[in-house]
């Protein structure tokens, strides 16, 4: 496949009109037309084009497989973590670093003008709160940039009738559940589990023993968490019995493994929103929309 058919493929592939292409490159819509039939783009043009459809220079005069893409760039990169010598845990730490650098590297390509990879800034204990933060029509992401107070958050604009507003519908059971956190004794009761390592448990004497908070009080949250949040197989708090010596069962409990990150991000996004950043290292601000329809508020409950 030569250079002119190569280039018509891409561009067919990739849905985009020979007017789409030579607005971008700066050139007539015959200039790419006569390409895609036997001549041949100005030298300087070429590397814009093969960065345009992200593929090599080679592939385009046909010299080449197809470079892979970014995700697939991604795929390999981390997946090949798993596959070096060394202990599980600290490959673990490794791979979570190199995601925090790729989630840095998505705040700075956000500002058009930015074309280099630069380290995140430092930040010492106690040092100004800062953040970075993307906020598109399209979407919203928000870096927390506080030492060890590291947090991401992404949401994609909705894209049919309804928007952001949806999170104000139906909230019977959010605010249950925030009426719940805001107990203290309750918030104990959860502080509590939440120390509790895979595959440990503990019964409600434990707990009682451990927080002074009452018996009947812990039952009351724990039976709340099992049966009110999530449904009973995927409860964040579930309960085994163990069967004593006496043959007499008891209960004891355990958190989710993996639903103790959004736990915690419960508590890291509020308290971001309610210390907002004093600062921000990196801003993208272009959003002309309001972030919730007016018209459908009403039909908030």
């Amino acid at each position: 496949m030569g250079f002119g058919e190569s280039l018509q493929a891409l561009r067919k592939e990739a849905k985009v009109t020979q007017e789409q292409l030579a607005n971008f490159l700066g050139v007539s819509a015959q200039a790419v037309s006569k390409w895609e039939n036997g001549s041949y783009p100005e030298g300087d043009l070429i590397p814009r084009i093969a960065d345009y459809f992200n593929v090599s220079i080679d592939f385009l005069y046909g010299r080449e497989g197809r470079r892979a893409s970014v995700e697939q760039e991604i795929v390999n990169t981390l997946s090949a973590m798993w596959r070096e010598d060394g202990d599980y845990n600290e490959k673990q730490k490794k791979y979570i670093d190199r995601i925090h650098r790729l989630l840095w590297a998505m705040q700075v390509a956000s500002w058009r003008n930015s074309t280099e990879f630069f380290e995140r800034p430092p930040m010492e204990e106690g040092a100004a709160r800062t953040a970075s933060a993307v906020s598109f029509d399209a979407g919203f992401t928000f870096m927390r940039l506080d030492r060890n107070k590291d947090m991401y958050i992404f949401l994609r604009q909705p894209e049919d009738d309804q928007g952001f507003e949806r999170w104000f519908f139906d909230t019977v059971a959010i605010r249950e559940f925030f009426g719940k956190l805001s107990d203290q004794d309750n918030l104990k009761v959860l502080g509590y589990l939440y120390t509790l390592k895979s595959g440990e448990f503990a019964s409600i004497p434990t707990i009682a023993k451990a927080t002074g908070v009452p018996k009947d009080k812990i039952a009351e949250m724990l039976d709340y968490m099992q049966h009110n949040v999530g449904a009973d197989s995927q409860a964040p708090v579930f309960a085994v019995q163990l069967v004593g010596a006496d043959n007499a069962n008891q209960e004891v409990y355990g958190v989710h493994p993996t639903l103790g990150g959004l736990f915690t991000g419960i508590f890291a996004l509020t308290d971001s929103y309610l210390n907002p950043p004093q600062g921000y290292t990196m801003q993208t601000s272009s959003r002309t929309k309001s972030w919730a329809d007016r018209s459908k508020l009403r039909e908030c409950k």
